[in-house]
């Protein structure tokens, strides 16, 4: 994400969708799909680490940084 933009995971129980929102972004899933996109994304930031040697250094509720390992 660019800058400090939003990100929102809202679910819609009577359609059964997930809907991701990113700054100005929004993309519905239905709910078994957004969960097979977590899991692809996931796997891919593992592959990202490995690659990179980056490690998760912080976390808060609402933020995720990944900061190199010193």
């Amino acid at each position: 994400m660019a800058g400090n933009a939003e990100c929102k995971v809202l679910y819609h129980k009577a359609k059964d969708m997930v809907e991701l929102e990113v700054g100005g972004t929004s993309l519905r899933f239905e709910a078994c799909n957004f969960f097979m996109m977590n899991e692809m994304m996931r796997k891919a930031a593992a592959k990202l680490i490995m690659q990179t040697e980056l490690r998760v250094l912080e976390r808060n509720d609402e933020d995720f940084s990944l900061r190199p390992s010193h």
